[in-house]
This record gives C-alpha cells, sequence and structure tokens, in this order.
C-alpha cells in the first residue's frame, strides 16, 4: 500500500477507536448505574424488612409483605439489567481490543515502509560513496 494509503487507514483505526473507548466509557456508566439501583431496591428491601418487625397489626404486615414481594421483583429485573450492562461492556471491550490490534497492524506497516525506505536511502548513499572512493581511486593511480 503507499504511505498515504496507510496514514488515511491509521488515521481512521484510530477515530475507530477512540470512538471504541468512548462506548466503552458509555457502558461502564451504564454498568455503574445498574449496580447502585440494584444496591437501593436491596436497601429498600432491607427497609421493608426492618418495618415487618415493627408492625403492629396484620394489616401493616400484609402490605410490607406486598411491598417487600413486590421489591423482590424489581431486583431481579434489575439484576437482568446488571447482566446486559455487563455483557455489553465486555462487548464493548472485545470490539476495542480487535480495533487496537488492527490500528497497532496498520502502525507496523508503516513502520516497516519506513524502515525499508531508510535501508533503500542508506544503500544508495554508501553506493554513491563507493562510486566516488573508486572515482579517487582511479585518479590518483592516473595522475602520476
Amino acid at each position: 500500500m503507499k504511505k498515504t494509503s496507510l496514514d488515511i487507514l491509521q488515521r481512521y483505526r484510530k477515530h475507530l477507536l477512540d470512538q471504541a473507548q468512548t462506548a466503552i466509557a458509555d457502558a461502564l456508566a451504564e454498568e455503574n448505574n445498574q449496580k447502585v439501583r440494584v444496591l437501593q431496591l436491596r436497601q429498600r428491601i432491607a427497609q421493608t424488612h426492618e418495618a415487618k418487625l415493627r408492625a403492629s397489626s396484620s394489616a401493616d404486615l400484609t402490605s410490607l409483605d406486598e411491598a417487600a414481594a413486590y421489591l423482590h421483583g424489581r431486583v431481579i429485573m434489575a439484576e437482568r439489567a446488571l447482566t446486559l450492562a455487563r455483557g455489553s461492556r465486555e462487548k464493548a471491550v472485545a470490539f476495542a481490543i480487535e480495533l487496537k490490534k488492527e490500528r497497532d497492524q496498520v502502525s507496523h506497516l508503516i513502520d516497516r515502509n519506513k524502515q525499508d525506505w531508510i535501508r533503500t536511502q542508506e544503500e544508495a548513499e554508501r553506493h554513491q560513496l563507493d562510486d566516488i572512493a573508486t572515482a579517487r581511486h582511479a585518479m590518483a593511480m592516473e595522475a602520476p
């Protein structure tokens, strides 16, 4: 590939990697929000159970039982949402790792092309110096 094509490809891969890192940050924030939600629901369940211990009538006990059952259902749903958020984050990380590998491959190609160009330039300079040295030697032999 030509140098400009590789440079464009590398910039594009870097752009994709930046987007993937943003997606990771978003997924991580969503996962943290879901964790907070689960913890809040568990705290509310604990408060409901504490209130059940202080309940004075069977109607209060029944309503607190229903509230606890409702909150348990919400916790289950929140844990499922947390699992989905965790999976989303893991997919985003895997995608970013794959993009990083691709970007590194392009960088490796660019570096190899630079090394080949430098090697070619050094060989050309060596040949020129050899030609100059040969010409000087030939001139020195003809001079006397």
